[in-house]
Formats: structure tokens, sequence, C-alpha cells
């Protein structure tokens, strides 16, 4: 019976995957309820995967990155159809097995096998890395908790040969430098021989594989997040948020371009070993207004009528020398999930406070300062309202609502005349200049 379950499992398993990989699911609601039909492809294409499963094998589908199917169809020859790339580990010891099928004939047959040690599949991606239309294998092994270990394979005629290899933190695909064919980046943490590194493979059309490292910053303790974009110059560029040990913050962000041949740390400026311009607390890069060009953000604290901070956000962006200039300065309501875009005559001019007085509002106020001391003139104020009468409220007397999202609604009201006390502000560019924070930016306030 234990049998029988467990082939029934893998039947069903191996049915949703290739319903899934070719879009099959594209069906009614009564069909659903309905056996699918298996092609005398398919039931061929199981009895081999069941031969690879009764010799001791289970499926292993790798535990992270893009692709995480045990059954996978991928077009790794270039001929227009796809092969089918199954993912298996075997019981008893540490072997992981890639096993790929091509359609032969009208049947499948095993092309190539390729073995590996490890835990488990950390991750696996195709990638053309010299244009040819032939796909490479970028293979992440995860060797212990703490260990992973990236393999580059050549397929050619379905001979499959580790062309490169290195052990890894956090791995990319990614243009580098930029000539149409996508790199393979990884990042090292450091360790007692060594510093933190970068790592860029480079397939050559002749099958030379190049390699470049660049430093990242010393006192690194964790990869946090790492960006792929551009700088203002159009440069591809690879921004590298981490945390560790910095004075005047935790987090630091390097910035990595392939220029002259070479692949550099624009960030890291004379003798120094870390990229002392990009240190600061706890808030991360991000294309916040979505040019396509990685911004630094710099916490910058404003001027306040109490104790409580509050902060400006200003965003740099950097050219291929590593030259920056202020691109935007924003104000982030994390807690009310909206921000600003403040214009940059507001600039050491304005302050910011909270006044939540009513029940289902929450209100920040924006004051010009009109002196050193003060006093503090309010001229905006924005609300997030919630309840059943949200967007009633979100409309009493001078309000504008600006957007309503799910279970609130989001409305300002201008105290002052448009434009008062030499700052540029109306009903236009509030309306604008307003965003709702998205979580994936982990943009978060000290």
């Amino acid at each position: 019976m234990v049998a029988a379950a467990k082939k029934l499992k893998t039947a069903m398993l191996l049915t949703m995957a290739i319903m899934l990989l070719s879009g099959c699911l594209n069906v009614t609601a009564d069909e659903l309820y309905k056996l699918p039909m298996a092609s005398d492809e398919y039931i061929r294409l199981e009895g081999h995967i069941n031969q690879v499963l009764t010799q001791g094998a289970e499926f292993s589908p790798p535990i992270s990155g893009p692709n995480r199917q045990s059954v996978q169809l991928k077009d790794l020859s270039g001929d227009g159809t796809n092969e089918v790339i199954t993912f298996f580990s075997v019981l008893g010891d540490s072997t992981l097995k890639i096993v790929i099928f091509e359609m032969v004939d009208g049947d499948y047959a095993v092309a190539e096998i390729i073995d590996g040690i490890g835990t488990d599949f950390e991750s696996v991606r195709y990638v053309d890395m010299d244009g040819d239309g032939i796909m490479e294998i970028v293979v992440g092994w995860q060797m212990s908790a703490a260990l992973k270990h990236m393999s580059i394979f050549s397929i050619r005629d379905f001979h499959s040969v580790e062309i490169a290899w290195a052990d890894y933190s956090e791995m990319i695909v990614f243009d580098i430098d930029g000539d149409g064919n996508d790199d393979v980046i990884v990042f090292r943490l450091p360790t007692s021989e060594s510093g933190a590194v970068a790592e860029m493979f480079k397939l050559m059309p002749d099958g030379e594989v190049i390699s470049l490292e660049a430093r990242l910053s010393s006192g690194i303790d964790t990869i946090t997040r790492v960006l792929t974009g551009r700088l203002i110059d159009g440069t591809p560029a690879i921004f590298v948020d981490s945390e560790g040990r910095f004075d005047g913050g935790g987090i630091v962000t390097d910035i990595l371009v392939y220029r002259d041949g070479s692949f550099t740390n624009i960030s890291i400026k004379g003798p120094g070993s870390i990229s002392e311009e990009t240190v600061r607390t706890r808030v991360f890069s991000a294309d916040i207004n979505q040019t396509g060009i990685i911004k630094v953000p710099m916490p910058r604290r404003l001027m306040a009528q109490s104790e409580t901070a509050y902060y400006a956000i200003d965003w740099y962006a950097y050219n291929s020398m590593g030259h920056s200039s202020l691109a935007l300065t924003t104000y982030h309501n994390n807690f009310d999930e909206w921000f600003l875009i403040l214009p940059f005559d507001w600039r050491g001019r304005v302050s910011v406070r909270r006044e939540d007085v009513v029940s289902g509002e929450r209100t920040v106020i924006f004051s010009y300062i009109a002196g050193e001391d003060g006093p503090y003139q309010d001229f905006l104020k924005v609300y997030r309202i919630s309840g059943e009468m949200r967007m009633e409220r979100a409309s009493l007397d001078n309000r504008v609502m600006i957007l309503a999202d799910g279970a609130f609604a989001y409305a300002f009201e201008l105290l002052a005349e448009p434009n008062s006390f030499g700052l540029t502000f109306d009903e236009a560019l509030i309306r604008d200049n307003f965003r709702l924070i998205h979580s994936e930016w982990l943009v978060g306030m000290p």
C-alpha cells in the first residue's frame, strides 16, 4: 500500500509539474475535476522518470532561485524544442543528480546526467553566457548550512563539462559588461584568510572562461540585498547592501561595474577599504522613483518641534567614475505605509510632526521653519484614514483624496496658500509626489 501510494503521489506531482510548465492550466472549472488525459509522450516520460526513482532516488527540487520545480522544461540546445530537466537526490548519501531528457523520434531519452555532492540543490539557472544559442547550466549546491558551491556546466551536444566553479554566499546572473550576454556573479563573505569579494564569470566565444574579482567593504558580516540596475550614465551596475560594523551606521553599499576590462568597486575610493560615502543607518538602496537607476539612501534628521526624531532620506545616484549627485529627497512614513517626494527647495526649511487626535485618522503635518528657532507654520496635512466611513472622511472640508487602498484611504489638506513661504507646493504636486511604500523595498528607519 505504501509503495502504491508513493507511486500515485509521484505520478500526480509529475502531471502537475508538466501541466504547470507547459501552460496547461487554461481550463474551465468543470475540467479541473476531470482526470488529465496523458499523451503517449507523457506516459513514456513518466516511465523514464520512474526508472530513476526506483533506483533509490527521490525528487529534490532547488530550494531557492527562479526555478524551483522538480521537473523543468527548457530549450537547452536552441533547436526550438524543450528538454526535460529533472532533479533528484539519492537516498542514503549526499549525491545529487540532474537528469536531462531529450525528445528523440517521438520518445524521451536520457541525454545527460550531471552528478554532484550536497544536501540540496540550492538553485539552478539557465544562461546563454556567450550568445551561441546554447544554454549553460549554473547549479548551486548546498554543501552545508553555511557553505554553498557554484558550478557552471557547458552542455554542448549534451556533454556536460564543468567550466567554472566557486564557493559563494550569494549569486546572481546579470549582464554586467553590457555585451548582451549574461554573466554569473558570486559574492563571498570574509574569512580568516581573505576579505569579502565579488567574483564575475564571463564566457568568451572561444569557450574560455574569464574570472575577475572586485573587493567588497571590510567589516561586512552579512550580505543583505543585491540589486542590479544602471548608473546615471547608463552603465550597468550591481549594488550590494551589507550589514556590519562601521563608524556612522550598520549598512554599507558597494557599487560594482565592469570598466576598461576590470571588475571594479567604484564606491571604495582612495586607499580605504570601506565604501565610506555609503555608510548609514538601516535604509536600503532602491530604484525609489522607478527610473531604472538605483539610488543609495542617506537618512537626514529633520528639525523638529519636539524630541521625537523625524528623518528625510536623500537619495544619491552615481556615475561610472563613482561620483554621486543628489537625485531626490523623500519623507517616509513607514507606520502608515506611504512616502512623499519632497521638492528640493524644502531642504532645511521644513519640519514634520504627528498629530493623531481623531480616532481612525493618522496625520502627519509639514511645517515651514521661519528661522532657526521657529516659528513653525503648518502648511500641509497628510492623512491615512480607516473605518467604514473612510471615503467620506477623506473628502471632508478642504481635504483632497489621493487614493484608496484596501482598508485605508489617503488624503491631504493644504493649510496655506499654494507656494507660500517661498516653498513649492500645490494640490497637483502633492498628489503627483505621493507614493505607497512597497514592502520589497525594505525601507526602514532607525
